[in-house]
């Protein structure tokens, strides 16, 4: 795997880990940079944003590769490729925007979607805006123009 992933699922269990054996599973944070591949499964999820881009900042710095298995719908936002599993099958991945336009396979699974991400999707549909918009400033400053 070229790049960090965040998977999300509501119903997932630790038997995804079998999938991901050359990733180590950190629970204590400590010993973060005793790794060059580490996956969080769940460990990230109690943690503010704010906690989780330093994380992801830290192991950018460190060149250490990551895998995000998170319930938290707004910590996709912070990675690039996104799996969906439904249990421990993926039935969908690629590109974080792209996976989450697909709004009905994410209710049907029980997903949210992030609050900004619908909000964009609404607002073109309308044809107000053509992108999707992650960051609430960038969306006024759009709107506003």
């Amino acid at each position: 795997m070229e790049t960090d992933v965040t998977i999300i699922s509501t119903n997932i269990s630790n038997d995804i880990l079998n999938n991901y054996q050359d990733y180590v599973l950190v629970k204590d944070l400590s010993k973060l940079l005793s790794y060059q591949k580490v996956i969080f499964f769940l460990t990230l999820d109690h943690k503010s944003e704010r906690e989780v881009l330093e994380i992801y900042k830290l192991l950018k710095e460190n060149n250490i590769k990551y895998i995000n298995i998170t319930n938290n719908i707004e910590h996709v936002l912070l990675t690039k490729y996104l799996k969906v599993y439904d249990k421990e099958k993926v039935l969908i991945e690629g590109n974080t925007i792209e996976v989450l336009k697909n709004t009905k396979l994410l209710k049907r699974l029980g997903l949210e979607i992030p609050f900004m991400v619908d909000l964009s999707l609404l607002l073109k549909d309308y044809n107000l805006v053509n992108d999707i918009f992650l960051d609430k400033e960038d969306l006024v400053d759009y709107l506003w123009e």
